[in-house]
């Protein structure tokens, strides 16, 4: 596996146009300049320059790629078969979209996950070294479900501020009773993902949610098969 990869970086997925890198560039950089959350972002901001000086650039990106496939092997698969709600798909795993509830191993907790999902919609008590972090999900297929493919939707959770109290948590002078107090009230965006067929057991798929307005997360699904019998 490549060292780094600038996509996920990035927040986008291995399709995206020149000017799409461009513009989650020019986001990014704005969001974790050091000047704006101090020294201890210094790493991640090289990071982020350093995805776009090779993203930008198409044979420096072609020459990447290939490093990256050889890289990964079979282990993982190409962000081509990541889709957010596009074209035909293959049958999915449950007729209803997953939430993160319903994944026993998550990493990190709930309680953890939904704190630093809120800060990275507010912008409120963001750590100065907080960086783009995976969420890690795993997946069981059948055998069939590997061989052939298929599609899985998860619900992600998203906040916006709280249409009562306009995010202040307090309503004249009283705690928001619509916001629990907490100035952001929570929805669930699908995000929907196409499983690549003939996957083998430990295959992993990276998913960026950049165009859910979530930067520091990513999800990672690691794929496992369960038994024939």
């Amino acid at each position: 596996m490549a060292a780094k990869d600038y996509y996920l970086i990035l927040g986008v997925t291995r399709a995206e146009s020149k000017s799409g890198i461009r513009e989650a560039f020019r986001e990014l950089a704005k969001r974790y300049h050091p000047d704006h959350v101090g020294s201890q972002g210094t790493t991640f901001f090289q990071e982020i320059v350093e995805a776009y000086e090779v993203l930008s650039d198409p044979n420096r990106r072609a020459l990447y790629n290939r490093g990256l496939q050889h890289a990964e092997g079979s282990d993982r698969s190409p962000s081509e078969t990541i889709i957010v709600g596009q074209g035909p798909q293959p049958e999915p795993l449950v007729p209803e979209p997953l939430t993160l509830r319903n994944f026993a191993h998550l990493r990190p907790s709930q309680e953890a996950l939904l704190d630093r999902l809120r800060r990275n919609f507010s912008g409120l008590g963001v750590p100065k070294g907080e960086r783009l972090e995976a969420l890690t999900l795993e997946v069981v297929l059948s055998p069939d479900e590997a061989s052939r493919g298929a599609t899985l939707r998860i619900n992600v959770p998203v906040f916006s501020p709280c249409p009562l109290c306009d995010g202040a948590g307090r309503e004249w002078g009283f705690p928001c009773g619509y916001c629990g107090n907490r100035g952001m009230v929570e929805a669930a965006e699908s995000v929907r993902i196409r499983l690549p067929p003939l996957a083998q057991a430990g295959t992993i798929v990276e998913v960026p949610l950049r165009g859910l307005g979530i930067h520091n997360f990513y999800l990672r699904l690691c794929l496992r098969i369960a038994d024939a019998r």
